[in-house]
């Protein structure tokens, strides 16, 4: 197997406004970047990688903090297993939290009565919609697909079920058009 090549971003800053420190976190946590040690944040070497830190470094300096890219390769075998070890844990948590949500909405969903169905569906169905716009996320940012992948999509595909939301290439009765669904992208 080849080494494999990070991408790391160093970063200091500013005490205020707050609100950068926290919006610079957001984006490492959107990117699925792993807090490598202190402010030095990894991941896998790619074009679209870099390119997030650097829009992310950019951004920092002109709110006034100091940013480093850099590219590198572990000389140390177990350190790169470590580190995809770090990024499968972390997208297993945010894959069993998806699941989880999932599984809650079709519980519910199942659960409804009939009349109480029908006029929770609306808030159910954006629900829904929600999870799958943040697993298609996860998807793009799971670098060494996790295990958790599979069990959250087939726990997303059983509250489409429970919702009665037809699945992609389905013809719901009485209708000539397949509906085309969000769920079916894949990564």
């Amino acid at each position: 197997m080849p080494p494999l090549r990070w991408v790391l971003l160093s970063s200091r800053l500013p005490r205020e406004p707050s609100r950068l420190r926290l919006g610079v976190w957001r984006r490492l946590r959107r990117l699925g970047a792993v807090l490598l040690h202190d402010a030095v944040w990894v991941l896998p070497a790619a074009a679209e990688t870099r390119e997030g830190f650097e829009w992310l470094a950019e951004e920092i300096a002109e709110q006034g903090g100091t940013a480093f890219v850099w590219e590198a390769t572990s000389l140390d075998e177990p350190q790169n297993r470590e580190l995809v070890r770090r990024f499968r844990a972390e997208a297993d948590g945010r894959y069993a939290a998806l699941a989880q949500s999932a599984r809650d909405l079709a519980r519910a969903a199942r659960r409804a009565r009939p009349r109480a169905a029908q006029r929770e569906r609306p808030t159910a169905l954006r629900q829904l919609r929600g999870l799958e716009r943040a697993l298609r996320l996860e998807r793009r940012r799971d670098y060494f697909r996790a295990a958790g992948r599979v069990s959250a999509s087939a726990a997303v595909t059983d509250a489409l079920s429970a919702l009665d939301v037809p699945r992609p290439g389905a013809r719901p009765a009485g209708d000539d058009h397949a509906l085309d669904h969000p769920a079916a992208s894949a990564h």
